[in-house]
């Protein structure tokens, strides 16, 4: 695996199931789960979160990662837990706020440490400071992955239990014999026609649980080589093509590989464009971060004709 490979992002896991949004398709919000109309892309990757078991083709696993995969595990069980202690209404905001007191400590304690060692050396203390401050950046934006790959999994399960419950009711509203196009008016009782009925349609899920699209681009950044082309896709697409003046880029037009994967209008053109992360992320002047600073290829696509 090289690092010039293209990498698709914001979505880690891949395009959400379909079904699980169609209801917010008909209302226009098809695009912010991801998935749609986006094309195939060959030989694009997605970003590994660094879990143990890195899938040997489709995924990056940089190698820059704080967390071990061992490692990474438990920190994914360490948001797990704080996920059901926010659903079981405990404080978790607390704790939350002393791991910022905590780190602003060691920051202190690091930098005091650092000074000492450095027999005056300004200079390398500030060096040392500086590469703690990276591992915190970088443990941070791993951390912030790790629980968009979980939210990501969530929604799949999600999806497919809905899916089940719609094809469960349906089932048992055709077993008693119930026509969903008839006009069930006057008919007793409703709970167990009418009702049914409504359980038998397809449920679908809100684009809102969906991770931002910013929130996943601002964290990935540290891991993706500033090299590497990144292809966007859903509704981080939808709003760059907005931001960023792309033109074609026909040396990247192999990536859509075959016709049939073309959306409806034909086969989609290839579009690229220049810019630093922070303008992405929203930002008015670099950051002083090199990941989100360093100025990236960003390719996505246009209908053809």
């Amino acid at each position: 695996m090289t690092e010039s490979f293209p990498i698709l992002l914001p979505l880690l896991r891949g395009p959400l199931p379909l079904h699980a949004f169609e209801a917010s398709a008909q209302s226009g919000h098809a695009s912010a789960a991801g998935k749609g109309s986006d094309p195939h892309w060959a030989g694009a990757l997605r970003l590994w979160p660094g879990l143990p078991d890195a899938p040997a083709e489709g995924f990056f696993c940089p190698d820059t990662y704080p967390f071990s995969p061992r490692e990474a595990v438990a920190c994914l069980g360490d948001l797990q837990q704080m996920g059901d202690a926010a659903l079981s209404g405990l404080p978790v905001g607390a704790a939350a706020a002393g791991n910022v007191r905590a780190a602003r400590r060691s920051s202190e304690m690091a930098m005091l440490s650092g000074l000492e060692k450095s027999d005056g050396d300004a200079a390398a203390a500030l060096a040392a400071e500086a590469a703690r401050k990276d591992l915190i950046a970088r443990t941070q934006a791993q951390k912030t992955l790790l629980w968009v790959w979980q939210q990501e999994e969530s929604l799949a399960d999600l999806a497919d239990l809905t899916a089940s419950f719609a094809k469960n009711a349906g089932s048992l509203t055709a077993s008693l014999g119930v026509d969903p196009d008839d006009d069930l008016a006057g008919l007793t009782p409703d709970a167990l026609t009418g009702d049914l009925v409504r359980l038998g349609s397809p449920i679908a899920l809100d684009t809102g649980l969906v991770p931002p699209w910013r929130l996943v681009m601002a964290n990935a950044l540290y891991f993706v080589p500033p090299h590497a082309p990144i292809i966007i896709e859903g509704a981080m697409r939808e709003d760059m093509l907005d931001m960023l003046d792309f033109a074609p880029a026909p040396e990247h037009q192999g990536l859509l590989g075959a016709p049939e994967s073309a959306p409806a209008g034909g086969l989609p053109v290839v579009v690229e464009a220049r810019a630093p992360g922070w303008k992405l992320l929203g930002h008015t002047r670099p950051t002083g971060q090199p990941p989100l600073d360093a100025e990236r290829v960003w390719i996505t696509w246009r209908a053809g004709s």
